[in-house]
């Protein structure tokens, strides 16, 4: 007489509860035990109702997905902080150890406008140009730092010289440096420069801002040009 064949029955999802601190999370309980959380937006994705056979499949498609919707809420929260560029957005996900995700929630948050080089080229630029006074040629290097495509940068560079003048703002700079100082030096025209270079304006801005000043031989300037 052959051996009997046991049937075991396919385990249930018999309860569904709202999580208390997270209320976009929901509870799933399998025959009568927590089985995991997951985002809401997945109830809805795969229709999830008490009483649904819990087979593999479906426990492989909600940890899978659940593990998006996590990395996507991180990514939010990141980003609403202040506006991020693309490459801290991946450097973010690698940190993570969402790396697998990065292409797919880019494109997300691109499809939302959530994220833009462009948009933050632009904002970093401005606000790096009117708070901190800085020239084309360190608003290249950092944006290039970020990864940001020269297209963007120099499109960004080009739209601020309609609203600032870097010339202008070289001089103004050499201006409130030199300011206390009754006859300056060359030593003085130096570290100027220097801090001129050190702020990114070009050749001719810097150019600009010293011509009119008239410097001195004089081994011992006043110690007044810091950053």
């Amino acid at each position: 007489m052959g051996a009997l064949l046991l049937y075991s029955p396919m385990p249930k999802i018999t309860k569904i509860t709202q999580q208390k601190k997270l209320r976009e999370r929901f509870n799933l309980f399998v025959d009568g035990k927590f089985e995991l959380g997951v985002d809401g937006s997945l109830i809805v994705k795969y229709d999830i109702k008490v009483g649904d056979e819990y087979t593999e499949a479906l426990k492989h498609d909600l940890e899978n997905d659940d593990r998006i919707e996590i990395a996507y809420l991180g990514l939010i929260n990141f980003i609403a902080f202040r506006e991020r560029c693309e490459q801290e957005v991946k450097e973010w996900l690698y940190k993570k150890n969402y790396r697998d995700l990065s292409e797919a929630l880019i494109h997300r948050l691109k499809d939302r406008n959530y994220l833009s080089d462009e948009r933050f080229a632009r904002l970093f630029v401005k606000d790096r140009v009117k708070i901190q006074g800085w020239g084309p040629i360190r608003l290249r290097h950092q944006l290039n730092a970020k990864r940001i495509s020269k297209q963007i940068i120099e499109a960004e560079i080009e739209s601020i010289r309609e609203e600032y003048d870097f010339n202008q703002l070289a001089l103004d700079l050499a201006q409130r440096k030199l300011k206390h100082i009754e006859q300056p030096t060359y030593k003085d025209k130096k570290r100027i420069w220097s801090l001129l270079q050190r702020r990114g304006f070009e050749g001719p801005s810097i150019t600009f801002a010293l011509q009119d000043f008239t410097f001195v031989s004089d081994d011992s300037p006043p110690d007044l040009l810091t950053e």
